[in-house]
């Protein structure tokens, strides 16, 4: 019952969503430059629109289902109050630990 859970929710890491996008971008890109090309040599404005709807739906393909490539990369999360300060600096921008202003 997990691996179906994790099949339905749908988590991808970050590195996961930098190659999807990656994907998409190329495969809509490609397809749209061979549509143009074969409807202009075909002068058939039909098959620009098929060829491009074909990767459209091959990008939503390749995309939207959570693939397990997309989580080769899980982040590893701190348990919760791990990174609690014990007295009463707050750590600033750049990791550098600042008194907090009372």
């Amino acid at each position: 019952m997990d691996s179906i859970q994790k099949i339905i929710d749908g988590f991808i890491d970050f590195e996961g969503q930098r190659i999807t996008e990656m994907l998409t971008t190329n495969i809509l890109i490609l397809t749209g430059a061979i549509s143009w090309i074969v409807g202009f040599i075909l002068q058939d404005v039909t098959y620009t629109l098929y060829i491009g709807l074909a990767g459209s739906l091959l990008a939503v393909l390749a995309v939207i289902p959570p693939w397990p490539v997309y989580n080769r990369h899980p982040l590893r999360w701190l348990p919760a109050g791990a990174g609690t300060a014990t007295d009463d600096s707050v750590e600033g921008d750049g990791g550098v630990k600042v008194k907090k202003e009372e």
